[in-house]
C-alpha cells in the first residue's frame, strides 16, 4: 500500500513537469523576460546612472521591476529558474512520450482499424486487386501492406523524428542560452578611429566600454585607409569605408557590413570629426596640442577636454556649416562649408571665451599664450568592437530546429486504408496535419482509383 501511495506521489509532479500547460506558461514567461529586456534599461549594458533615473521616475513600478531582476535580466534568478524549468519541462515531455514516439517508427505489421475522424469513400470494385492497388498507392509514395482483402498505405513515418530534432535543439539552445547569460560580459566598447590611423584593440582609448579585453587575440590592429560620407543635408545616406590589415589585404566594411577577425567584429554605427588645437607662444610655436574627437550623432553632441594646465579646459561643439536661424545655433549640413566651433575656453580656473570660434581665430590665454583650432577638420569612423563568445553555438541550434521543423513538417505523416467489402471498395485515410490540403490528396487517390477501374460512388466528409 505504501509503494502505490509512493508512486502516485511520484507521478504527480512528473505528469505537471511534462504537461503541455506548464510548457506555455513557461514560454510566455520567458517573453516577457525577453520583452523587459528590450524596454528596461539593463545594468552594464546602460550606465548606472541611468538605470537608477528610471527607477526613481517608474517609481513604484522602477522598485518592482528591480526587485524581480528585470534591470539585470540575464542574470535574474527569474530568469535562471525559467530556463532550468523549461528545461526540466522539455526533458519530461520527451521522456513521458519516448515509448510512443518509437513506435511511430515502425512499419506495421497488420492494417490499423480506421477511426471515425478518417475520411472515407465508396468504390464499385471491377476489377482492382490488392496488387494494383498497392502499386498504385506505392507510385504515390507510400509503403503498402498487402493483408486478406485489405491495403494499407503509409507515408512520413520518419517525419517524427524532426519532433526530437528540434526539442533536442531547443534544449541545446537553453543551454547555451544560460551559460551566456551566466558568464561574465564579454568585451563591447566604441572608438573613434580616424583616416590614416592605425587601430590596435589593446592600446585604443575606447569613448566607452564594458568588460575586459579578452586574451584570445594578441591584437586587432588594421589602419582605416579611407572613410567614403554622402550626406543630404543633415541626413548620412552612406557611411563605408576601407581597412588595411597587416598582412596587406584591403577590407571593404560599412553599417551592415562588419569587419570580422576572431573573436572580434567591428561594426560601424556613425562618423564625427577631428579637430585639432594648438596652444602657441609669443614667438608662434607650438608649445602644446591635440586631436580632439567632435560630433558624433547626433550633431548636439557636445565634448570637453583638458588644456594640459591644471583647471584649464574647453566645452566644445562643432557646426560643419553653421547657420544662425530663429536666434538658434543650428548646422546646415554635414559638409565643410562653414565650420565654427562654439566653445567655452576656461584657462586656470578662469573662462576667457565663451562663444563661437572659426579654424586658427585665436583666443588669448594670458599674455604671450593663444589658443586656436586648426583649419584641417578631419573624418572619423565612430566603430563598435564586439568580443563574438557563443554565436556559433546559438546559431547551430537555431539551424537544428529548423532543420527539425523541415523534417517534421516536409514531408507529414499520411495513412491510407483500402477495403474489400463485397463489391465496393471502402477507401479510408488521415493525415496528421493540415486536414484540407489532404483532403485534396484524398480525393485525387479516389479518382486514380476510379481511373483504375472503379467507379465514384459516395464520398463521405471528414467525420
Amino acid at each position: 500500500m505504501r509503494a502505490s501511495n509512493s508512486a502516485a506521489w511520484l507521478q504527480r509532479p512528473l505528469a505537471w513537469l511534462a504537461s503541455g500547460r506548464l510548457t506555455v506558461w513557461l514560454l510566455a514567461i520567458l517573453v516577457l523576460l525577453l520583452a523587459a529586456h528590450l524596454f528596461v534599461p539593463q545594468q552594464g549594458e546602460v550606465s548606472a546612472r541611468v538605470v537608477e533615473r528610471w527607477i526613481e521616475h517608474k517609481g513604484i513600478a522602477g522598485r518592482l521591476a528591480r526587485a524581480l531582476g528585470l534591470t539585470d535580466v540575464l542574470h535574474a534568478p527569474l530568469f535562471a529558474g525559467t530556463c532550468a524549468l523549461l528545461f526540466l519541462n522539455l526533458v519530461c515531455c520527451m521522456i513521458r512520450r519516448l515509448r510512443a514516439t518509437l513506435g511511430l517508427f515502425r512499419f506495421p505489421q497488420q492494417a490499423p482499424q480506421p477511426a471515425a475522424s478518417w475520411l472515407r469513400c465508396e468504390l464499385p470494385a471491377t476489377d482492382l486487386d490488392e496488387a494494383r492497388i498497392a502499386a498504385l498507392l506505392h507510385g504515390a509514395g507510400y509503403r503498402a501492406l498487402v493483408a486478406s482483402g485489405s491495403v494499407y498505405g503509409l507515408r512520413g513515418r520518419f517525419s517524427i523524428a524532426g519532433h526530437w530534432l528540434f526539442h533536442l535543439g531547443l534544449l541545446a539552445l537553453l543551454v547555451v542560452g544560460s551559460w551566456l547569460a551566466l558568464t561574465p560580459a564579454p568585451f563591447r566598447g566604441t572608438v573613434g578611429v580616424g583616416e590614416g590611423e592605425a587601430f590596435d584593440l589593446h592600446t585604443a582609448r575606447f569613448l566607452s566600454s564594458r568588460g575586459p579585453v579578452g586574451p584570445e587575440l594578441p591584437g586587432l590592429r588594421f589602419q582605416i585607409e579611407q572613410l567614403e560620407i554622402q550626406t543630404e543635408g543633415t541626413q548620412v545616406r552612406r557611411f563605408d569605408g576601407r581597412i588595411l590589415t597587416p598582412e596587406g589585404d584591403v577590407v571593404h566594411f560599412g553599417v551592415n557590413r562588419p569587419f570580422r577577425r576572431a573573436p572580434y567584429q567591428v561594426l560601424v554605427h556613425g562618423f564625427g570629426r577631428m579637430a585639432g588645437w594648438v596652444i602657441t607662444n609669443e614667438r608662434g610655436r607650438m608649445i602644446g596640442g591635440a586631436w580632439v574627437k567632435l560630433v558624433p550623432f547626433p550633431l548636439e553632441r557636445s565634448e570637453d577636454f583638458s588644456l594640459g594646465a591644471e583647471d584649464s579646459s574647453v566645452h566644445v561643439r562643432l557646426y560643419p556649416d553653421y547657420e544662425r536661424e530663429a536666434g538658434e545655433d543650428r548646422s546646415r549640413s554635414h559638409a565643410l562649408r562653414n565650420p565654427r566651433f562654439a566653445a567655452r575656453v576656461v584657462w586656470r580656473g578662469e573662462t576667457v571665451h565663451d562663444g563661437l570660434l572659426a579654424p586658427e581665430q585665436r583666443v588669448t590665454l594670458q599674455p604671450g599664450l593663444a589658443f586656436f583650432f586648426l583649419p584641417e577638420i578631419r573624418a572619423y569612423g565612430l566603430l563598435e568592437v564586439i568580443q563574438e563568445r557563443g554565436q556559433r553555438s546559438v546559431f547551430a541550434c537555431l539551424a537544428v530546429m529548423i532543420l527539425g521543423l523541415l523534417v517534421r513538417y516536409g514531408r507529414l505523416r499520411k495513412e491510407i486504408l483500402v477495403q474489400r467489402v463485397g463489391e465496393s471498395l471502402r477507401v479510408f485515410g488521415h493525415g496528421e496535419t493540415f486536414e484540407s490540403l489532404f483532403e485534396e490528396e484524398f480525393g485525387r487517390l479516389g479518382s486514380a482509383l476510379a481511373r483504375a477501374g472503379a467507379r465514384p460512388a459516395d464520398r463521405g466528409g471528414a467525420a
